[in-house]
């Protein structure tokens, strides 16, 4: 019975930091989305003002559309800024959540920790754009701040629910142990 009870509060949990990541990578997708059209409309029509656009130094088109806003800062200068790689970093989100939120489900240990180096690679993209937009665009951009809020929550339900899985796995090593030693 005990038993029982503990792995209902185990597929319980394992079930909620699932939802908490899809529902984040959904968040986060749809932030993305949000990021990539205000880029590409911005680059067509230069008076378009987005929703995020509340003051001068409150602005996200004016991050958006930085040299930053594609491939990171970093592909154009890597690779030119013709190269496929140097596309709005709203693109590079839309990947990145779907492939979240699709490794989110699985509840295999090595899986999950996939996912957890994944976002924590995004943590730390998130800590140089963070950076560049405070110190070196001197703006605030309300929709990074939310996907940066969004990576940080992320990695704490991935490293909870590796910690939950290893555990798990650790039962039942040693309950197939006693299980071996009573036959």
């Amino acid at each position: 019975m005990a038993g029982s009870i503990s792995s209902s509060s185990s597929s319980t949990s394992k079930c909620s930091y699932t939802v908490g990541l899809v529902c984040l990578s959904a968040v986060g997708f749809l932030l993305s989305l949000y990021t990539s059209y205000v880029e590409l409309r911005a680059e067509q029509d230069r008076s378009y003002r987005a929703m995020c656009d509340i003051s001068e130094r409150i602005s996200c088109t004016k991050v958006f559309t930085s040299s930053y806003g594609r491939g990171f800062g970093i592909m154009g200068k890597v690779f030119g800024p013709a190269s496929p790689l140097n596309v709005p970093n709203g693109f590079y989100g839309i990947f990145f959540y779907f492939v979240v939120a699709g490794l989110s489900f699985s509840d295999n240990v090595r899986v999950a920790r996939l996912n957890s180096y994944l976002i924590l690679a995004a943590n730390g993209l998130s800590l140089y754009l963070a950076y560049l937009l405070y110190f070196v665009l001197e703006d605030l951009c309300l929709v990074c701040v939310s996907t940066y809020a969004i990576n940080l929550i992320s990695l704490i339900l991935a490293l909870q629910k590796i910690q939950l899985l290893v555990r798990e796995e650790q039962v039942m090593r040693a309950m197939a142990r006693t299980s071996g030693k009573r036959d």
